[in-house]
C-alpha cells in the first residue's frame, strides 16, 4: 500500500461537519465510552499537554519512554523487545477502539489530531486501581470528504498512523516490523470484536475487520489471524447447558512466555489449534459460572 495520499492526522478537525454530524459522532462516542473505559476518545482538544502523534512518538520525547516503561506493570523481567510487542498491542487496541468506534457506529474514518497519556481509575474487582491509558482527540473528515468510509480507507488510516510508532520502535527496541504490524493486526481485530459486542452486531464487526486484515500486500495482512466461536457443555444429564463465544484468535506473540514466570496466552499463535480450543473453553467457562 502507498502511503502517499493525505494524513487524516492532518485535516481539519471538525470544521467539515455540520452540527447533525457531530450531534451524532458524539451521541455514539458518549454512548461506547463506557464499554471501554481503558482508553479515552473525544472530538474535542485532549487537552493543553495532548501532542500530535510525531511529538509524542519522537525518538526523544516522553511519550516513547512512558509508554515502554508502563508495559513493567503487565509482567516481570520483560528486555526491550518484549516491552515494544507489549506496547504495539496495547496501543494498537486502544487505537482500534477509538477509531473503531466511529467507524463501525457510524461509518466515519476519523483520525487523531493529538494524544496523551493519561492516569485513570479502573474497577478490579470491587476495588478501583490506578492505571493509564491513551486519549484520542479525533478528527473528522474534511468538508466534502465525509462519504461513509470503507475497509480500504479505514486501513490506510490505521497503518499511516501506526507506521511511524513501529518504526520508532523497531530503531529504538530491535523487535521487527513484521512481529509489530501481525500484533497490530490483532489489536485492530480483537478491538473490532469488543466494539461489535457492545454494538449488537459481532457478524458485522468480524466482517469489516476480517476485509482490513486479509487483505493482501498491505502492512496489516495476518495470515493467521482469525475469530472462531468456542463453544462448550456443562451441567449433568438433560439439564445440560452450552455456552457460546467468538474469541479472535493471535496472528501475532506479544511474548509473554519469555518473561519470569510467564507462558503462552490461551490465544497464542504459538499452540496447538487443539491445545488453544481446550484453553479457550476452560476460559469461557471460568467467565461463566465464575
Amino acid at each position: 500500500m502507498s502511503f502517499a495520499h493525505q494524513r487524516q492526522d492532518d485535516r481539519p478537525a471538525v470544521e467539515g461537519m455540520d452540527a447533525a454530524q457531530r450531534r451524532s459522532a458524539l451521541d455514539l462516542l458518549a454512548r461506547l465510552q463506557p464499554f471501554f473505559p481503558e482508553v479515552g476518545f473525544s472530538l474535542d482538544a485532549a487537552g493543553d499537554d495532548g501532542l500530535s502523534a510525531a511529538q509524542f512518538w519522537a525518538e526523544d520525547g516522553a511519550g516513547l519512554e512512558a509508554g515502554l516503561a508502563y508495559q513493567d506493570c503487565f509482567a516481570v523481567g520483560m528486555d526491550n523487545k518484549i516491552r515494544a510487542a507489549h506496547l504495539i498491542a496495547f496501543y494498537g487496541n486502544q487505537l482500534a477502539l477509538a477509531l473503531g468506534s466511529l467507524y463501525l457506529g457510524a461509518g466515519i474514518v476519523a483520525g487523531v489530531r493529538r494524544l496523551r497519556f493519561e492516569e485513570f481509575s479502573r474497577a478490579y474487582g470491587e476495588r478501583l486501581v490506578a492505571a493509564k491509558r491513551f486519549h484520542f482527540s479525533l478528527s473528522m473528515p474534511a468538508v466534502g470528504d465525509n462519504a461513509p468510509g470503507d475497509a480500504v480507507a479505514f486501513s490506510e488510516t490505521f497503518a499511516v498512523h501506526l507506521a511511524p510508532v513501529i518504526a520508532m520502535l523497531k530503531r529504538r527496541t530491535g523487535l521487527s516490523s513484521g512481529a509489530q504490524w501481525r500484533l497490530a493486526a490483532d489489536s485492530l481485530a480483537g478491538g473490532f470484536l469488543e466494539i461489535g459486542r457492545a454494538l449488537g452486531d459481532e457478524e458485522d464487526a468480524m466482517s469489516k475487520a476480517l476485509a482490513i486484515v486479509k487483505r493482501q500486500g498491505t502492512p496489516l495482512y495476518s495470515d493467521k489471524l482469525c475469530y472462531e466461536a468456542i463453544k462448550v457443555e456443562f451441567g449433568e444429564g438433560s439439564g445440560d447447558q452450552a455456552l457460546s463465544r467468538v474469541y479472535r484468535l493471535r496472528g501475532g506473540c506479544c511474548l509473554y512466555y519469555r518473561t519470569e514466570g510467564g507462558s503462552f496466552c490461551d490465544n497464542c499463535v504459538l499452540l496447538a489449534p487443539q491445545e488453544r480450543r481446550e484453553r479457550l473453553q476452560a476460559h469461557l467457562l471460568a467467565s461463566q459460572t465464575g
